[in-house]
C-alpha cells in the first residue's frame, strides 16, 4: 500500500479538524471593503502626520544644537542650512499616495522642515517648497534623488558665497539665497518604530518615534540628542570598534592555540574576544556622553536644571537599570553624575567662563556586556 505524505495528510485532515472549532455566537457587524480602504488611508495619514510633527519638532531642537556646539565637534563640521528635504522615495509604497495628498511630495526634492532661527528660515524657506534648482542645478529624478541633493547644496556650501535656490511654492516661483553656516557634520534622522530608544553610529544619530512621545519638554529631546552627539563627537564608535579588533586578535590567538593543540574551535574565541573588546570602557564612555552632551545642550541655551530628573523617569520604563550596571550605568549613576555636571556648567556660566567639558584622565570601569539597558545609549 502506497504511503501518503505527511503534507498531503495535513491537507486533509486539517478541514475535517476545523469543522469542530467553536465559532463566534452573536450576529458581528458587516464591514464593507470600500469603507475599510477608506478607513485605512485616514489612520495612514494620521500616522504620516504625527510622524512629520515629530521629526519637525526634532529637527528644530537638532539645528540649535549642531550649529552651537560646532567647537566641539572638532574637524567633523560642515556646511548647514537649517533645512531638510524628502522625495517619495524615503516613505515606502503603501505611503506615498497619502504623503503626496497630504504634503505635496512626489519625486523633486520638498522641504520637509524648516528649523525656526536657521539659516533657510531667516532666508525664508517654507515647509511645502519644492526646491526646483541649486546654483542653477536641478535635480535629477530616480532612485537617491535625496542623496544627490544632499551632496551637491553640501559641495555648494564650500564654496564660501551665496547659495541661490530656486523653489516652487503653489503656482509661484521664488528665489532664496542663503550663505550657510558651519554646524556639528552628523545628520539627525527619525525612526518610525514606536520604541524608546535612540543611537549615534559614527556618522548620523536616530530618535525613534517611540522616544519623541516620551518626551515632555524640548529640553528633554536636546538632552538626548546632545547625548548622542556626544558619541559622535568623542569618537566613541571608532574607539569601540579599535577596541573590538583588539579583542578580535586576543581570541585569534587562543583559537590559533587551540588549533595547534588539536581542537578546531570554529573562531569561538575570536568572536568573544570582539564582544568582551566592544564592551571595554562601555560605561565610561556613557558617563562621558552624558557629561559632553550636557555641555552642548548648555551651549544651545537649553535649561539643563532638570536634566538629571530624566533618568528617574527612564528608571520607571525599566526597573532593572537602577541597580543593573552592564553596558551603560545605573540610572542613579546618571542622575548624580549628571547633577555634578548641571552644578559645574551653572558655575561657569556665573561666572562667564568659556563653555568647554574639563579634560582629565578617565576613571575607568572596564566591563563586560551583560544583558542590554534601556536605551538612549
Amino acid at each position: 500500500m502506497k504511503l501518503r505524505s505527511p503534507a498531503r495528510l495535513l491537507a486533509l485532515l486539517v478541514p475535517v479538524a476545523l469543522t469542530a472549532c467553536v465559532a463566534p455566537q452573536t450576529r458581528v457587524p458587516q464591514v464593507d471593503d470600500t469603507r475599510a480602504q477608506e478607513e485605512t488611508r485616514k489612520q495612514r495619514e494620521m500616522v504620516i502626520n504625527e510622524y512629520v510633527q515629530s521629526y519637525r519638532r526634532l529637527q528644530g531642537v537638532a539645528s540649535r544644537i549642531v550649529v552651537s556646539g560646532r567647537e566641539l565637534c572638532g574637524d567633523k563640521v560642515a556646511p548647514y542650512y537649517g533645512f531638510t528635504a524628502w522625495t517619495q522615495e524615503n516613505f515606502g509604497k503603501e505611503w506615498r499616495d497619502v504623503v503626496a495628498a497630504g504634503f505635496g511630495i512626489d519625486t523633486t526634492p520638498t522641504v520637509a522642515s524648516v528649523a525656526p532661527g536657521s539659516v533657510a528660515y531667516q532666508a525664508g524657506m517654507k515647509e511645502g517648497d519644492i526646491v526646483r534648482s541649486v546654483n542653477g542645478w536641478i535635480p535629477s529624478i530616480g532612485k537617491d534623488t535625496i542623496a544627490r541633493f544632499n551632496e551637491k547644496i553640501a559641495a555648494e556650501g564650500k564654496l564660501g558665497v551665496p547659495v541661490e535656490f530656486t523653489v516652487q511654492r503653489g503656482t509661484e516661483e521664488i528665489k532664496l539665497s542663503m550663505m550657510p553656516e558651519q554646524a556639528c557634520d552628523f545628520s539627525v534622522d527619525l525612526s518610525p518604530d514606536d520604541v524608546k530608544n535612540a543611537y549615534a553610529d559614527g556618522s548620523r544619530i536616530v530618535i525613534y518615534k517611540g522616544m519623541m512621545e516620551f518626551f515632555r519638554s524640548d529640553e528633554e529631546v536636546a538632552l538626548v540628542v546632545s547625548h548622542e552627539l556626544a558619541h559622535n563627537a568623542m569618537k566613541h564608535i571608532d574607539a569601540q570598534q579599535t577596541n573590538s579588533t583588539v579583542g578580535g586578535i586576543a581570541g585569534l590567538l587562543l583559537d590559533i592555540a587551540a588549533a595547534l593543540g588539536g581542537v578546531n574551535t570554529g573562531g569561538d574565541f575570536s568572536r568573544a574576544g570582539s564582544a568582551i573588546g566592544a564592551g571595554v570602557y562601555s560605561v565610561d564612555f556613557e558617563k562621558e556622553a552624558d557629561y559632553v552632551g550636557l555641555y552642548f545642550m548648555a551651549l544651545a541655551n537649553y535649561d539643563i536644571s532638570d536634566a538629571p530628573n530624566f533618568w528617574r523617569r527612564m528608571a520607571t520604563t525599566n526597573s532593572k537599570a537602577i541597580t543593573m550596571k552592564s553596558t551603560h550605568p545605573t540610572t542613579p549613576e546618571r542622575f548624580l553624575g549628571l547633577e555634578t555636571a548641571v552644578g559645574e556648567i551653572k558655575q561657569k556660566i556665573e561666572h562667564g567662563e568659556l563653555l568647554r567639558p574639563e579634560l582629565g584622565e578617565i576613571q575607568t570601569s572596564k566591563t563586560t556586556p551583560e544583558q542590554p539597558q534601556v536605551i538612549p545609549h
